[in-house]
């Protein structure tokens, strides 16, 4: 008995802890298979039960220009673009879980929020 509940705790263990923040709620999410043939996106289902497409892009707000600079060095990231005063986006490299690093980037002290660039279904009326 006790093994079996160790082992269940092992596999548990084992799987993905993929999330990120929804109005400061965690929201957990399990990779899909993607239903198109863009590599560029991968696809996910949310604990809401919503799919979501993510890029490999992290869009994120910055407190302090110059700290935010060396944090995203930490993390070797590329391509950053400014889209606004405090607001950027960057890119990860392939192979990189994108929810790890947004993770990552999200508890640094000089950036008060980090996200994967989410994609919308555009729907036909």
């Amino acid at each position: 008995m006790n093994k079996l509940i160790l082992l269940m705790f092992v596999g548990l263990s084992l799987q993905a802890n993929d999330f990120y923040y929804e109005r400061g709620e965690k929201v957990t999410v399990t990779k899909i298979q993607n239903s198109r043939a863009n590599d560029n996106i991968t696809y996910y289902q949310n604990s809401l039960g919503k799919k979501i497409g993510v890029t490999n892009e992290i869009i994120f707000q910055c407190n302090d220009t110059a700290e935010c600079l060396r944090a995203i060095e930490k993390y070797d990231l590329s391509d950053l673009s400014k889209l606004s005063d405090s607001l950027y986006i960057v890119k990860i490299k392939e192979g990189t879980n994108i929810f790890t690093v947004a993770q990552q980037l999200h508890e640094e002290e000089s950036i008060e929020f980090a996200n994967p660039n989410f994609i919308k279904e555009r729907r036909r009326r």
